[in-house]
């Protein structure tokens, strides 16, 4: 299972699409691209092949999913901020700039090996953060929907904890289409956050592979 994240993020007048992904061990490199009517006008390269070195693969794999979280948020934050040259040059960072920590929420899936079990059973387990920070938001709204071409189908509601944790667990639709979007939101006032899955279907006795 490959995680990514995709959004659509709305500035002025222009929708921008932003999309990060891991290229995998032969392309060390978190990518994420900025896209305006299918042209790309931003990327932004953060290498990891130092940090993988040596680490157990769920080890790597969670630390992955939490650096593409952040660098992702942080170039939405940038985005909204008007702080980054839109251009179609590439830049090339070791450390991507951190998000205004005020700006938005960063949401964080810490099961991403387990979110779903035998039965067609969805448990989501939520870690919600204020942007490129470590600091846990607790009291904060968070829900998950299906999205597909213009349906949404809501799923499961929780409240953070005092540690920033919620649990959301729902069944799958058995007759989930290829391509619909697993999306979860976190709101706290003003501040926003959210993670958004594609699911593609696979046959009956394995689970949907996640891409975002």
């Amino acid at each position: 299972m490959n995680f990514g994240f995709n959004s659509n993020v709305k500035v002025g007048e222009n929708i921008y699409h932003v999309q990060t992904e891991d290229r995998g061990p032969t392309h060390p490199f978190l990518d994420t691209v900025v896209y305006l009517a299918g042209r790309v006008i931003y990327k932004r390269s953060t290498s990891y092949q130092k940090f993988a070195g040596g680490a157990q693969p769920k080890v790597l794999a969670q630390a992955l999913h939490e650096r593409l979280s952040q660098q992702h948020q942080a170039v939405i934050a940038e985005l909204e901020a008007g702080t980054i040259p839109l251009d179609g040059k590439e830049e090339e960072k070791k450390t991507p700039k951190a998000a205004d920590p005020k700006s938005a929420l960063e949401v964080q899936l810490a099961n991403p090996e387990s979110w779903y079990s035998a039965g067609n059973m969805v448990t989501l387990q939520i870690e919600l953060c204020a942007a490129g920070t470590q600091q846990r938001v607790a009291d904060a709204d968070v829900n998950v929907c299906l999205e597909h071409q213009r349906r949404r189908v809501p799923c499961a509601e929780a409240r953070t904890d005092a540690q920033g944790c919620a649990t959301l667990k729902f069944p799958l639709p058995e007759d989930v289409a290829d391509g619909t979007a697993l999306v979860i939101r976190a709101t706290d006032g003003t501040r926003l956050g959210q993670l958004r899955f594609r699911l593609k279907a696979k046959s009956a006795e394995k689970a949907p592979a996640a891409v975002l």
